[in-house]
């Protein structure tokens, strides 16, 4: 039974970090309801969230790729979800940014070590291990929602179902990862394991693969906080059904994601990432540019292909690139390929303020064309 859990237990951890992560966006309406916030006050919500994320999981992957730092697992999940709870007793927008600003350290805390959780416990099925990892998160941006929703039928206290989540995966972590002597030795310096590997660090290619991050991570968090916006103003649906078109997404996304990895063992990764993009330009066009019901969830399938499919690929072609540092290349792929958009959604929701929602989505097309032309520039791996 606990080998079971051990190999599936890191998919089954980014799925309950990522229900906090997922379920902020489908807040989004409930705050704008209750607190009477414009779409720049809104989007900056999520910028907290992300804003310390960004800067510290590059640097929290470094630390776990020198030593053993296991407890950052449970805390970092644990931190995300009691954060989410807690809006439950906001009394004020800055409240909200606060605790919008420590799920993002969570976060934080939790991605570089659980990437390198996988790879210490299943390096021998890397490809697949790091698919259902992806899948994993996926699957806990696409529930959050779902589960958040339930504050537009109970109320904000509804939300501390969240904490009760957290509860429940410390003492899974707790029972399937303690006691081994290749997770506990928090202290224990990586040095002789980073030693050996033979790999080199390709700084020039990972340069390049940034980029693609960036573009990926701006359309992930601008259409995660758009799709229920867009789902009320323009195609005029009820406020308690935005989160469940945000969650058909994300449960779409789970899918594509594991589709994503499947498809890079046939394709290659890079291949997979190019398709990625060359199918999300069209599809997003038909997203802005046909505002009603059948151009929204018409075009939801490819848009959330080109997204998500990206995801595992980018992942292991970070680790490909740097060899010698999987810590830092997973905080940037696995971290920043989340919270970087986050930066930029202040700005996207201030010209949704001046002008509309479409014309602010219109941004996702030049974004999508760096994020095609910069993977056509990459080449693969050796």
């Amino acid at each position: 039974m606990k080998r079971i859990i051990r190999k599936y237990g890191p998919p089954i951890f980014h799925c309950i970090n990522d229900f906090g992560q997922g379920s902020l966006a489908a807040l989004i309406p409930f705050f704008i309801a209750n607190f009477g916030l414009n779409y720049y006050q809104s989007a900056t919500i999520i910028f907290c969230n992300t804003v310390v994320a960004s800067i510290a999981q590059p640097a929290l992957g470094y630390v776990a790729d020198r030593w053993r730092v296991p407890w950052f697992i449970p805390a970092g999940f644990t931190v995300t979800l009691v954060s989410i709870s807690a809006i439950a007793l906001a009394t004020s927008y800055e409240m909200i940014l606060a605790l919008s600003l420590l799920a993002g350290v969570g976060a934080a805390l939790f991605h570089p070590e659980a990437a390198l959780l996988v790879n210490r416990t299943q390096s021998h099925e890397i490809g697949n291990a790091m698919g259902r990892f992806a899948v994993g998160g996926s699957a806990g941006f696409a529930l959050g929602p779902l589960i958040a929703g339930g504050v537009y039928v109970f109320g904000a206290h509804f939300l501390w179902v969240f904490t009760a989540i957290a509860v429940l995966g410390v003492l899974l972590y707790l029972y399937a990862f303690t006691g081994e002597a290749d997770t506990t030795n928090a202290g224990e310096s990586k040095s002789s394991a980073t030693s050996t590997h033979t790999g080199t660090n390709d700084w020039a290619s990972f340069g390049k693969l940034f980029f693609v991050i960036a573009s990926r991570s701006i359309l992930f968090s601008v259409l995660s906080i758009f799709i229920p916006i867009l789902y009320i103003t323009v195609i005029n649906g009820e406020a308690s059904a935005s989160s469940l078109a945000l969650t058909m997404y994300f449960a779409m996304g789970a899918v594509l994601t594991y589709m994503g990895g499947a498809l890079s063992d046939k394709l290659g990764f890079l291949k997979t990432v190019r398709l990625g993009n060359l199918i999300f330009l069209p599809s997003v066009l038909v997203f802005i540019f046909v505002p009603n019901i059948w151009g929204f969830f018409g075009a939801m399938i490819p848009m959330a292909f080109g997204v998500f499919s990206q995801y595992g690929p980018i992942t292991v072609l970070g680790q490909k690139y740097l060899a010698k540092n999987a810590g830092f290349a997973s905080g940037v792929t696995l971290g920043l390929g989340i919270t970087l958009g986050g930066l930029v959604a202040p700005y996207i929701g201030h010209l949704a303020d001046i002008y509309d929602v479409q014309t602010a989505l219109m941004t996702l097309i030049p974004v999508g064309l760096m994020g095609l032309l910069m993977s056509l520039w990459l080449k693969e791996p050796k």
